[in-house]
């Protein structure tokens, strides 16, 4: 599994929870946030889906060889 890098700009802490922007480095792709529990939850699904894109590469080369 590779490692992934996440910048994560809070811009606010309402109702005892952070608001802001999550930025996956490696593909650019920023995403708002309204609560601590939203970002885990994305940080989450990133990691899965950048684990199985390694696992369906991983099996590719495995079969092409």
């Amino acid at each position: 599994m590779n490692s992934e890098t996440f910048i994560v700009n809070v811009k606010c802490r309402e109702n005892s929870t952070w608001q802001g922007k999550v930025t996956w480095a490696q593909k650019s792709k920023t995403k708002y946030f309204r609560s601590t529990l939203e970002l885990i939850k994305m940080l989450n699904g990133a990691l899965d889906n950048a684990e199985a894109s390694d696992e369906l590469l991983e099996d590719e080369l495995q079969e092409s060889l």
